[in-house]
């Protein structure tokens, strides 16, 4: 069964959060026998880096259109940059040698017209959950509208839809109700995650794309609401907030907090943490932040936003009120033998869930199906 996976990024294991759950992707599908190969978009804004020998990826540079052009797209195509020009014409050379055409994320389903494939979409997330449409003059408008009819018309198109996590299925269903939706998870490859030693002074931590609302709303949430509350209980603690854009978010400088900014490389990073504090309070489909934190068998303490699409497990502690959260980390900062065990259940449960043959079977499955 020969595969063409689309991808909007490079998969990299120091990528943004697509590039690094494609790793996952595309090395579950090889462990289950799948002839997979992909195309993947690079553009001025994609991360820098070499993609992993291993994985039979082809590079496709996309220019920007121009301003003009850019506006009379969003009218007929949202979302549809990667839906015509030298990415659309090569993933359609690449479709005449597959059986299956898998598009991954909203974005490249465009890119999947007109191909004779049977053919399926991965959804990530959805757009109107995780922010809303705000002022019509205000850039967040156009960009939510865009992200919604571009799900819409992604979700009407095709028969088989993806869903990262169970809200994001049920939006599904409810958009496409003659479609058939599978619940496949996002997946990391544990290879590239040393299990963090959580020892030495306790670090609590978060990183995230500041420019992205929710997580600029759970940094400034956890720096002015949460974090208070835990130096109180667990004086001895530090708090490190890191990631692109933070400098830009305005937050109080307070003892015993470090603003990073942007890091080279995430998994560094958890190898620092005693936890992983999160206080997201919406946004829908797994979170990339929180599958590293349970690969680096780092304990999470989150929201029910931060811990979507995520089995119960004894690593990941959640909550919504922050007293309750402060409370729940402040004792693990202070327990360091509770720590460990509570990293190496995320551990265990990371491997035996989103590792990325586990997580990569629903998809197989669904390819069988479809060719």
């Amino acid at each position: 069964m020969r595969t063409l996976v689309v991808l909007t990024q490079p998969p990299l294991p120091e990528g943004g959060a697509p590039g690094k759950t494609a790793v996952g992707l595309l090395r579950g599908l090889r462990e289950h026998g799948v002839d997979v190969r992909a195309v993947a978009a690079r553009r001025g804004s994609s991360v820098a880096g070499d993609v992993p020998a291993d994985l039979p990826v082809e590079l496709v540079d996309v220019e920007p259109p121009g301003p003009w052009e850019a506006r009379l797209g969003r009218l007929r195509r949202p979302l549809g940059e990667l839906g015509s020009g030298s990415f659309a014409a090569r993933v359609r050379e690449a479709a005449s040698e597959a059986d299956v055409l898998h598009l991954e994320e909203t974005e490249t389903a465009w890119a999947g017209e007109g191909i004779g494939l049977p053919s399926l979409v991965h959804v990530h997330f959805v757009a109107r959950r995780d922010r809303d449409l705000g002022a019509p003059w205000r850039k967040q408008f156009r960009e939510v509208l865009d992200g919604s009819r571009a799900e819409r018309a992604a979700a009407r198109r095709h028969r088989y839809l993806v869903a990262s996590s169970p809200v994001v299925a049920d939006a599904l269903r409810a958009a496409a109700p003659r479609a058939e939706v599978v619940l496949a998870p996002l997946s990391l490859d544990p290879a590239l995650y040393e299990p963090a030693p959580l020892s030495g002074p306790p670090l609590a931590g978060l990183i995230g794309t500041a420019r992205w609302g929710p997580t600029a709303d759970a940094m400034r949430s956890l720096v002015r609401d949460v974090w208070p509350l835990v130096a109180r209980a667990a004086p001895e603690a530090r708090l490190v907030v890191a990631g692109r854009g933070t400098s830009e978010l305005g937050l109080p400088k307070s003892s015993g907090v470090d603003l990073l900014g942007e890091v080279d490389s995430a998994r560094d990073l958890f190898q620092r943490l005693s936890l992983l504090l999160f206080p997201l309070a919406r946004g829908s489909g797994m979170k990339v932040k929180t599958l590293e934190a349970m690969a680096s068998g780092v304990p999470v303490v989150t929201t029910v936003a931060g811990a979507e699409g995520i089995e119960p497990s004894d690593g990941v502690i959640v909550h919504e009120d922050p007293e309750l959260l402060a409370a729940a980390a402040a004792e693990l900062l202070d327990d360091a033998q509770a720590r460990r065990e509570r990293g190496a259940a995320a551990r265990a449960d990371f491997v035996r869930r989103y590792s990325p043959r586990p997580a990569t079977e629903p998809l197989v499955e669904l390819y069988r199906r479809m060719a």
